[in-house]
């Protein structure tokens, strides 16, 4: 009686139990997808101010697409940008996070000072940037 109650009840009770628990791991909050989303904003701060390319290209998607540029063109670009600026200050406003599932839009206002051969330009804006969750996490698709 006790070895049918066994194969009968508790193993399948185990294995539900066993998925639910792997699957709620698994599983991810709007909550933690929205600080996750922050903290790829916060690493990219980060890359800019201390021009720091293999930082900044960790956060991209090697599927990033934007006005005709790919992740190639987009890294080309930001080695040049990098090498010629001799001191590069971002700070970005207050962003707003929006979540579609696998897919995030960040808005927000930016400052950026760049010194280049002596002469600082400033840039006072709002961007648009694309995020994707993929299989190492949320990296930015589009909108550079």
């Amino acid at each position: 009686m006790l070895s049918v109650y066994r194969s009968q009840v508790l193993r399948p009770l185990a294995a539900i139990l066993m998925t639910a628990s792997l699957l709620s791991g698994a599983c991810s909050t709007p909550q933690s997808d929205r600080q996750a989303v922050m903290e790829i904003l916060n690493i990219r701060t980060k890359a800019l101010n201390t021009r720091d390319i293999a930082l900044y290209t960790s956060i991209l998607s090697a599927e990033y697409s934007y006005k005709g540029r790919n992740f190639p063109r987009l890294k080309d670009s930001l080695i040049n940008n990098f090498q010629t600026c001799e001191s590069l200050s971002y700070q970005p406003g207050e962003q707003t996070i929006s979540l579609h599932g696998k897919y995030a839009e960040t808005v927000g206002a930016y400052r950026m000072k760049i010194l280049i051969r002596g002469k600082e330009t400033v840039l006072n804006g709002e961007e648009h940037l694309k995020l994707a969750k993929e299989s190492e996490g949320w990296k930015i698709i589009a909108g550079l």
